[in-house]
């Protein structure tokens, strides 16, 4: 890649995460944080019920302080293959992708990120994209997993691909769709709203909320996009101060991920929404030309999150690409 596009690439990622941490909303409130506690939501009540789904194990560790909730789907032997979750969403939101992947020959791990869904939150600890990827190999030495393929979806896909540079003994291979980290050609409409200080990922009330789901899949269409907001949109605005945090974090990493991205040596899939308005589909290409072993895929008609808008066109791509590098 020529330096003036790679300058280019990070100034469009510095540009965003300058304007947004000065904005006096994206600020969260240290007192509110400090007494924080997680609310006993029909979401949450509904997670709890979901871990005794036939042929999931729900699992816990600790690590670093906090104690990681994961499902593990199979036998505990072969590929290991391990999925992250976006912003402000938990391991459930790859339901629809499970049946599409999962094979004899693999044992699926779906953890809750550190800081969401039925982790533990810390206010005094940090959740960048290094943090959290240390936090993920300690993780896996912790279970004793060989070399996994990782998939990441958006802040997990930031996460996964942070995890293959600075913690390569722990990847076998990444899947990263459509994901955060990434400068982009030009601004998505969510990056245009973080630029002038509003951040629809983290909403405040109903209204906000139904915007939110509006943008995670293109033309908000569908049963997610409707039925969502209702399950979810109480537990999101109880966690509100909490995102508001973790997404500071997010946008104030040690190292920016095109930076680091040429030290991945792990081969590399890239699937993209076409219609993504979260991260510009601009950024799937700035993915496949910095990582030394990646091949991209676009995906036409589709937003932001490809496992719920498509997952059987989503899970051949991945099946094929374990298959070729398993």
């Amino acid at each position: 890649m020529e330096a003036t596009t790679f300058n280019a690439i990070l100034d469009s990622l510095q540009e965003v995460s300058d304007s947004y941490l000065k904005a006096p909303s994206a600020q969260p409130d240290r007192a509110t944080l400090d007494r924080w506690q997680p609310a006993t939501s029909a979401w949450q009540k509904l997670q709890a019920i979901s871990g005794w789904i036939p042929g999931i194990q729900a699992e816990s560790i600790e690590i670093d302080g906090h104690r990681i909730q994961h499902w593990r789907i199979g036998s505990g032997h072969g590929t290991p293959v391990v999925l992250l979750h976006g912003f402000g969403a938990s391991k459930e939101n790859w339901a629809s992708l499970i049946p599409a992947i999962r094979r004899r020959s693999m044992t699926l791990y779906l953890p809750d990120l550190p800081g969401f869904g039925q982790s533990d939150y810390r206010a005094d600890a940090r959740y960048t994209y290094e943090v959290q990827a240390r936090r993920m190999a300690e993780w896996a030495r912790h279970l004793t997993l060989p070399p996994a393929f990782w998939i990441g979806s958006s802040m997990g896909g930031a996460v996964s691909a942070t995890l293959a540079a600075n913690h390569p003994e722990h990847v076998a291979g990444l899947v990263l769709m459509n994901a955060a980290g990434m400068g982009s050609a030009r601004h998505s409409p969510m990056e245009s709203q973080l630029i002038e200080g509003r951040n629809p990922l983290i909403p405040g009330n109903a209204d906000e909320t139904r915007t939110l789901f509006r943008y995670a899949t293109w033309r908000g269409r569908g049963v997610f996009s409707r039925v969502m907001p209702l399950a979810m949109g109480p537990e999101m605005r109880h966690r509100r101060p909490v995102n508001q945090h973790l997404f500071m974090d997010m946008m104030q990493p040690r190292e920016r991920i095109p930076e680091l991205l040429e030290r991945v040596q792990a081969p590399a899939q890239v699937i993209w929404g076409e219609r993504d308005q979260v991260l510009d589909v601009s950024c799937a290409h700035h993915y496949g030309a910095l990582l030394p072993n990646a091949e991209v895929t676009v995906l036409r008609g589709i937003g932001h999150l490809p496992m719920l808008e498509a997952p059987v066109q989503t899970g051949r791509l991945v099946r094929r690409f374990l298959r070729d590098n398993g």
